[in-house]
């Protein structure tokens, strides 16, 4: 079945264009693959296996002649049947087939579902914005007028002097640059903070904004944060009381500290938390940098966006240990039943962190995770199951070739759960296994 990450073709069309197209579209949204050589439903046709040669040089000389910017990187062929183009998420966005000299702008195309389309200016704009994103920080602000009080406050806290020249947030001609402005006490943006009641947006019981310097918009929210995550208090006949926050602690902290270390600046967004009975959702504008994807994170690979500002952050001991605040997140909820979710788009990120303590009894906080294992699991109740299948296919909506034993770690459970899971799945057609084991990808039937 074809989807946004899957394209099936019999052969390279008459007007060539229109393939380059197709390969256009998976490097300006998240990367996939062409079949070649197959009918509509995926089938090999094998009357196409003799032109596999003739579509493999056709092909490399795409890949050096035919596309801006370069995108040798970001294809290869598997000329195994099927013949497969692999086609990475570019990071030099937009990219467009080149039809005479210069920008294209008919060139250029997206995803959208299982097809293609033209992208729009504003999408072409996003993308040349978002492909700069790195360099927003060391860019001049145009003010002169910078004062740094509450950034210096925290630095001296630390025992350490405010060097703006030091901190680079000077540029060589004594011009303030945008890391500056963000951390200085005329910051422009904005966080944004609210609590509903219930599990939507039905009714506010309360709503703020912070401005200020990001450290101080740091400060405020995580306040008012903690003021929001709620305590809940177990007896169980020891001397002493046993206490678990709605939300732990360390992840609500390093989701929202997260936010400000790496999101796109250039886009107009504001972050935002939302605070709801059974969850928090924080919204972060811009996407992941340089093509990274949660697994990589959570693998621990890292892509620096904003060095500035993270390096001004980790000296005033905002930061602790830098790069594995995803993996100290997935940490603290180890054993329990709804796992932190992010969904990760071009134009943002939303992290939502599950209240542990919501509706499940006695259930609650480490007594969650004890005796998680293929016995226990068998003894789930309906909802927690169906709980668990809705968080595989989060999970395989992020990341299309995860397999069973990532998510059999994902979400604390043995590999054989898993596998049952994706059957019952399979079963009532919530998802399908597109390809091999080790080459092929699950598709999500929405």
């Amino acid at each position: 079945m074809e989807s946004r990450n899957l394209e099936y073709k019999s052969d390279i069309p008459e007007k060539e264009n229109r393939l380059k197209a197709e390969i256009v579209s998976f490097l300006n949204s998240d990367g996939g693959e062409i079949l070649l050589g197959v009918d509509d439903d995926g089938n090999v046709l094998p009357e196409k296996i003799s032109k596999y040669k003739e579509w493999e040089e056709k092909l490399n000389n795409w890949i050096f002649n035919a596309f801006y910017p370069a995108v040798v990187d970001f294809i290869r062929f598997d000329t195994s049947i099927p013949f497969r183009i692999i086609i990475k998420k570019g990071l030099n966005k937009p990219y467009f087939y080149k039809d005479g000299e210069g920008f294209n702008a008919k060139g250029v195309f997206v995803r959208v579902g299982s097809s293609k389309r033209v992208a729009s200016f504003d999408e072409i704009h996003r993308m040349i914005t978002a492909s700069k994103a790195h360099e927003y920080e060391t860019r001049s602000c145009e003010r002169s007028d910078l004062t740094f009080h509450y950034v210096e406050q925290k630095f001296a806290d630390q025992n350490i002097e405010f060097d703006a020249y030091g901190l680079a947030l000077r540029l060589s001609n004594g011009d303030y640059n945008n890391a500056a402005l963000l951390l200085s006490d005329q910051n422009p943006t904005i966080t944004k903070f609210a609590v509903f009641q219930g599990t939507d947006v039905s009714i506010f019981l309360d709503k703020k904004e912070f401005s200020g310097s990001i450290m101080k918009q740091i400060d405020d929210v995580l306040y008012f944060a903690y003021l929001s995550n709620k305590k809940k208090i177990t007896f169980d006949g020891s001397p002493q009381r046993k206490e678990y926050l709605d939300i732990p602690e360390r992840a609500l902290r390093e989701a929202i500290v997260n936010c400000y270390c790496h999101r796109d600046w250039t886009l107009s967004g504001d972050i935002k938390l939302e605070f709801y009975d059974d969850r928090v959702m924080i919204f972060s504008p811009g996407s992941l940098p340089n093509g990274l994807t949660l697994e990589n994170i959570k693998q621990g690979m890292t892509a620096k966006r904003n060095q500035i500002l993270v390096t001004a952050l980790d000296k005033a001991d905002y930061i602790e240990n830098y790069a594995s605040g995803v993996r100290r997140i997935f940490s603290e909820y180890q054993g329990f039943a709804k796992q932190p979710y992010y969904h990760i788009s071009d134009n943002g990120v939303i992290v939502t962190l599950f209240n542990r303590n919501y509706n499940v009894g006695e259930n609650v906080g480490e007594n969650v995770g004890e005796n998680v294992g293929e016995n226990a699991t068998d003894n789930l109740s309906t909802n927690k199951k169906l709980t668990r299948r809705e968080n595989i296919i989060s999970a395989m909506l992020s990341n299309p070739r995860i397999t069973a034993a990532e998510l059999a770690l994902l979400l604390s459970v043995s590999q054989r759960t898993i596998e049952r899971d994706i059957e019952q799945l399979k079963l009532v057609n919530k998802i399908t296994r597109v390809g091999s084991d080790i080459q092929g990808q699950w598709i999500i039937n929405q």
